[in-house]
């Protein structure tokens, strides 16, 4: 029997998509801007799938709409973020996993996620865009947008790679990639876009390409005696959570499941100690401790946990969980929330920004600088996301966990804001029961409530976040470098200083 397929999406939606795109390719923007309010008014009344199709309209016409709505090009990454979220949102939703919607949810997504991609590209996030088209392609392998915008995004990658032998890794996957879309022929990979991706192949020197093609395929893999070890580091992997950017490639080869990003060399002054080496030292081993930490929370033990053993709590009526394995998972969301005030002050320190110490946090070093105006303080550098591209992720970064929330691109900022707050400051109660309808059973009026599961979801996510700012932060530094030794009288001249590394055998 033919299994029957139910289309989630209504018709008043799918014919306000195909008028969309009519109106796009005419650049008839009066008609854009009556169909922007059809569509908000038409989200209320419609399915959570037919919302995420017009969410998703909204945020691809904002991509073209913004220069006559006379929006600059950050409210415009920013309407294109939130509106791409919400309807990966709405899409991702439990109602729209069912088995007869599966062929137009799966159809719909890959687009979704790519020009998602394409958005947080633009912006500066292209670690995060990564994300999202591996993701897409793990649903459409052979879908050309995914596979030459990713290409393209690992060509830029590897110009920002100040490590040459990580730089030809990217190249190589970049290549790859793009010389697969152009040839691809899934019917939604425009022909203006493969024209694209050509272009950028041609910039590639065909004896480097030989050069890479001869030397690279073939990448040996370890492996690892103790399996306790080997599972942690393959879970790492491929979760993408290696402070290695060639995690951040398509081969999850167990050789890059090691966390050797540092800092690049800093010119200092005659006697000066490296303290930003140092500092980062430090960034670097809490977000791996906040790291395992989640791992370790994932394995439910048989029995409880013997500090758990006889201890006198009382058993209330909203599903409470309480274990040294749920505080665990606690503890990594807030070391990881913590990072962003640590990364700032290493920031501010580095470019010489000026803020007093106890005024730095991730927001300050940008609501001061906004990232393009003048520096409120005096005689005091500025950070600029146009000069240093590295920047521009941070900055992206910031608007997602420092706006204020009626303006910022990500809907989910309150729900993140609010669990690090009752962490640190007031009752947080992780439960077992999901909420239903947003109330949890029991809810005493007090507790911040969260599920385990979203709990789970939201680590995960906060801790991909910070690695891209940890990741960012190198490459940024490393661009200053540059900038700054093209600066340098000729005349001045430099002395390599080797600084060992810490041995294992001491991290006792």
């Amino acid at each position: 029997m033919t299994k029957k397929y139910i289309d989630p999406f209504s018709k008043p939606t799918t014919d306000l998509m195909i008028r969309f795109d009519a109106a796009t390719i005419s650049k008839d923007y009066e008609t854009l801007s009556t169909l922007i309010d059809e569509a908000i008014e038409l989200i209320a009344t419609e399915s959570t799938a037919s919302q995420a199709r017009l969410y998703y309209s909204l945020a691809t016409t904002y991509s073209d709409f913004a220069k006559f709505k006379g929006l600059s090009k950050e409210e415009s990454y920013k309407k294109q973020l939130y509106y791409f979220r919400k309807s990966l949102e709405l899409i991702n939703a439990k109602e729209n996993q069912k088995g007869e919607y599966r062929p137009y949810i799966l159809g719909f997504k890959p687009m979704l996620l790519t020009n998602y991609a394409n958005a947080l590209d633009n912006c500066g996030r292209k670690i995060a865009a990564i994300e999202q088209y591996k993701e897409a392609l793990q649903i459409l392998p052979q879908f050309g947008m995914a596979l030459g915008n990713l290409g393209r995004v690992y060509t830029d990658y590897g110009m920002l790679e100040y490590d040459p032998g990580h730089s030809d890794y990217f190249h190589f996957h970049a290549y790859t990639l793009m010389d697969a879309a152009t040839v691809s022929s899934d019917p939604n990979t425009h022909e203006d876009a493969k024209k694209r991706f050509e272009k950028v192949l041609q910039c590639y020197d065909e004896e480097y390409i030989d050069k890479l093609f001869e030397v690279l395929p073939d990448i040996p893999d370890y492996t690892y005696d103790d399996p306790t070890e080997h599972a942690y580091r393959k879970w790492a992997l491929d979760n993408n959570l290696f402070l290695n950017t060639l995690n951040d490639l398509p081969d999850l080869n167990l050789r890059f499941a090691a966390d050797v990003i540092q800092l690049p060399s800093i010119t200092a002054d005659v006697g000066s100690k490296p303290i930003f080496h140092g500092m980062f030292n430090q960034i670097k081993q809490e977000y791996i401790y906040a790291r395992y930490l989640y791992y370790s929370s994932l394995d439910v033990p048989d029995v409880p946990h013997y500090a758990d053993k006889e201890t006198y709590l009382l058993n209330l009526t909203d599903y409470p969980q309480y274990s040294i394995r749920i505080e665990n998972l606690k503890t990594s969301y807030k070391t990881l929330y913590s990072l962003f005030d640590k990364l700032a002050y290493c920031i501010n320190s580095y470019f010489d920004l000026g803020i007093k110490e106890r005024d730095v946090s991730f927001n300050s070093i940008w609501k001061h600088t906004h990232g393009y105006g003048k520096n409120k303080y005096d005689n005091k550098n500025d950070l600029n996301p146009h000069k240093n591209y590295a920047l521009s992720s941070l900055y992206w970064i910031c608007k997602d966990f420092f706006e204020k929330f009626e303006t910022s691109p990500n809907p989910n900022l309150q729900r993140f804001r609010d669990l690090r707050h009752a962490m640190e400051h007031r009752y947080l109660k992780v439960t077992w029961m999901k909420a239903t309808d947003g109330k949890y059973i029991g809810d005493d009026g007090l507790a911040v409530y969260v599920s385990e599961s979203e709990l789970y979801t939201l680590t995960m996510q906060l801790m991909h976040i910070v690695r891209e700012a940890i990741i960012c932060l190198t490459l940024a530094i490393s661009i200053e470098e540059k900038i700054r030794k093209q600066k340098k009288d000729p005349i001045f001249k430099t002395v390599s200083i080797q600084i060992d590394g810490y041995d294992d055998e001491w991290k006792v």
